[in-house]
């Protein structure tokens, strides 16, 4: 699925995190931030597609591939592999909230205990990004199995999964549609500022699964297998089709609409 959805649902996510907290504006924001930019960095494993990746990381790391051919291999570094894995959205996660706690006592004085008072603090940032990592990965299984046949879910096993081909790679409007209202609408809900935090949490998480059912319900009704193994022939077919099948779901103003923003894009969507 394209970065765009990915990072929205992210953000999605983040708003029902951020209604957990009686904090102010500015935690609930970064709680928000936080599962917008969990959502999106999976795909940094795709920075091996990069035109300098070989004249950089690859000759740093004396890889013996080019960028390319790692991109669609089953490395540990290629796409779907590692970086779509439980066990990384949860180490980047530590990562993060260990940096931020050594600049904070600027490399002095480390204390394990309040390193872990440090990292309770931050708790629903750190559960904001590995829920929108989660998502990341779940949103990638229904798209086609290509090269990985699925990802790499619970690496360091072997085993991948997904690939069921349900959606194409890209132009899935109504998914982006249902997951931007469930951002809207909680973000309205969080700036209601009378409401109760287990009543805001309430709706929040009520808004998100009803929004996160609609999207399986459109994921599985496409009418369509898009799936391939390895590379395909039939690729802008089955790109056609897909904007084929949005048109008939959206109607065609609301498509068109979609369309003429997915075209001003410089990333695909």
């Amino acid at each position: 699925m394209d970065i765009l959805t990915h990072t929205i649902t992210g953000v999605a996510i983040g708003t029902v995190m951020a209604s957990f907290t009686n904090k102010g504006f500015e935690k609930k924001l970064l709680i928000i931030i936080a599962g917008g930019f969990g959502a999106c960095l999976p795909d940094i494993d795709a920075i091996s597609l990069w035109s300098g990746f070989d004249a950089t990381l690859g000759r740093l790391f004396a890889l013996n591939h080019s960028g390319k051919e790692i991109y669609s291999a089953k490395f540990w570094y290629s796409h779907h592999a590692f970086f779509h894995s439980i066990f990384a959205g949860i180490l980047i996660a530590l990562v993060i909230i260990a940096m931020a706690y050594l600049i904070k006592i600027k490399f002095r004085n480390l204390r394990y205990t309040e390193l872990k008072s440090y990292q309770k603090k931050h708790n629903l940032l750190l559960f904001s990004f590995v829920l929108g990592f989660i998502l990341h990965l779940l949103q990638d299984m229904p798209t086609p199995c290509s090269t990985w046949g699925g990802v790499n879910f619970f690496w360091p096993l072997n085993s991948y999964i997904g690939g069921t081909g349900h959606i194409w790679w890209w132009n899935n409007y109504d998914i982006f549609l249902i997951v931007l209202a469930i951002t809207i609408i909680n973000t309205i809900m969080l700036s209601i500022s009378n409401f109760k935090k287990h009543i805001l949490t309430k709706i929040t998480l009520g808004i998100f699964f009803i929004g996160f059912t609609l999207c399986i319900k459109q994921i599985n009704t496409r009418g369509y297998k898009f799936n391939y193994t390895n590379s395909t022939s039939s690729y802008q077919e089955h790109e056609l089709k897909s904007k084929e099948i949005q048109k008939q779901i959206l109607g065609e103003s609301l498509f068109n609409i979609m369309l003429t923003f997915d075209n001003k894009l410089k990333i695909y969507f």
